[in-house]
């Protein structure tokens, strides 16, 4: 299994934009093939930091996500509204 969390840290005069373009990427991500967990929060002590934790049965998986429309679309259009880079990491499990 592979994880990935991504933090995105949003404008806050861009919150709104940012939710309405986060929203059809995480229900998309649900749907795909190999996808175990995709789910969106935000940080309860850094209002406007958003985490996503993503969760993939294998590398395959993880490819066909970072090469679907819907994940092109939202890191095409995301960085307009972040006020640092996105920090992701990714781990594996044995």
């Amino acid at each position: 299994m592979i994880t990935v969390n991504a933090i995105m840290k949003v404008n806050p005069n861009k919150r709104e934009q940012y939710l309405e373009l986060v929203s059809p990427l995480i229900e998309a991500a649900n749907k795909e093939e190999g996808s175990l967990y995709y789910e969106h929060f935000e940080k309860t002590d850094e209002p406007n930091t958003f985490a996503m934790i993503e969760r993939y049965k294998d590398e395959e998986a993880v490819q066909a996500h970072n090469n679907s429309d819907h994940f092109k679309h939202f890191f095409a259009n995301v960085p307009e509204l972040l006020v640092a880079e996105p920090n992701i990491t990714i781990s594996t499990s044995k």
